[in-house]
């Protein structure tokens, strides 16, 4: 469709863009002359994430709401001011057909300006537990698309509602053992573990697998991939070049397809979007949910794994070193239990998740 021109909200972490993107390819796959523009907050991931896939990205001023009195809350009226007319300058001037978000700081000001300018909202909520921003986008939304069946209860006031599952980059899951192992030059004989807090990281993990590893170096069989985010990638490179075990250490992992394809077992946060990973690849897993979420929504995200049989669950204040260890080796000493894990998560996928946000916007004259 000539002059189709699409814009996306979203912004933060990987959580919130990896979807957008899943959709623009989407779109894009549809309408080759289709225009995408991706607008997010100064801050975060979304600059660095956005530019691999070559989409154009503009940035505006946004806060996440403060908690408290703080200097920080007084300043948070006026950067809300200033990002409202940014987003409104770039809504005016770029004139989408559609303005979707997927999450993100950027998301509330960005789509309500596009609403208040006449252009129709899609909103794609990637928890279990939709968030405040979502919950108050809704009224203003044309078609809202989330990502568990069990979120309708909380938006039963909202009819146009899509259960269609978190939409994942279009790599993952493409990528076959073999290959992977292949691309990241690890032994085919031995098990992997793939270990991630999400795109930014996460230190209670980071240092929970330190701690572990000094508890499995007598594990021949074992070789790990390990993203640390940013912070933590100078102290756990250095610390893991004392251990006997294979260890790759990334601070950010550009090439996920391929760890994701090359892993036996996974621990992780339990983000929405790395829920969806892990179910399209069909990955067993040992969730760590970040306790500090809001309103505890990865424990919500975890705990449909742990009901299915696709997971193990450990707290964030019961996690350490030996217990991590008595788990994985408990798992991968266990084949019978890690093939039935993997299979609970496979039957949690929703590959088709893009392919049905979309069909249902052009179904809705969206697009």
């Amino acid at each position: 469709m000539a002059g189709l021109r699409v814009l996306f909200a979203a912004g933060g972490t990987g959580g919130h863009i990896f979807p957008a993107v899943a959709i623009a390819d989407e779109i894009k796959s549809r309408y080759p002359q289709a225009q995408i523009l991706f607008v997010g907050a100064r801050r975060g991931m979304q600059t660095q994430l956005v530019s691999q896939t070559g989409y154009r990205f503009k940035t505006i001023a946004a806060w996440s709401l403060p908690r408290g009195f703080s200097l920080r809350a007084l300043m948070f009226p006026m950067v809300l001011v200033v990002g409202t007319l940014q987003a409104a300058w770039i809504v005016i001037t770029y004139r989408p057909r559609v303005a979707i978000g997927t999450g993100g700081y950027a998301s509330g000001p960005v789509l309500t300006t596009a609403w208040l300018l006449g252009i129709p909202v899609v909103i794609q909520e990637q928890n279990l537990l939709p968030g405040v921003t979502t919950r108050m986008l809704t009224r203003i939304a044309r078609q809202v698309n989330v990502s568990f069946e069990q979120t309708k209860k909380y938006l039963s006031n909202y009819h146009n509602l899509v259960v269609c599952g978190n939409p994942t980059r279009r790599e993952i899951g493409t990528v076959t053992r073999p290959e992977a192992h292949r691309r990241l030059g690890l032994d085919s004989s031995k098990k992997t573990v793939l270990v991630f807090g999400g795109s930014q990281g996460a230190s209670r993990i980071n240092q929970a697998l330190l701690e572990a590893l000094g508890e499995l170096s007598g594990a021949s069989n074992l070789q790990i991939l390990w993203q640390t985010g940013k912070k933590d990638y100078p102290k756990v490179k250095k610390k893991t070049r004392s251990f006997s075990l294979p260890v790759i250490v990334w601070d950010f992992i550009v090439d996920m397809a391929s760890a994701l394809g090359a892993a036996d077992l996974v621990i992780s946060r339990s983000g929405a979007t790395t829920i969806a990973e892990l179910t399209r690849c069909g990955l067993p897993s040992i969730l760590v949910p970040y306790p500090y979420a809001t309103r505890f929504h990865q424990q919500q995200n975890a705990r449909v794994l742990l009901e299915a049989g696709a997971c193990r669950l450990i707290a964030d204040r019961e996690l350490n070193g030996r217990r991590l260890a008595t788990i994985i080796r408990e798992l991968l000493n266990n084949k019978r239990e890690l093939q039935q894990m993997a299979e609970n998560s496979r039957k949690l996928a929703r590959p088709r998740a893009a392919e049905l946000i979309v069909s249902t916007m052009i179904k809705n004259g969206l697009i």
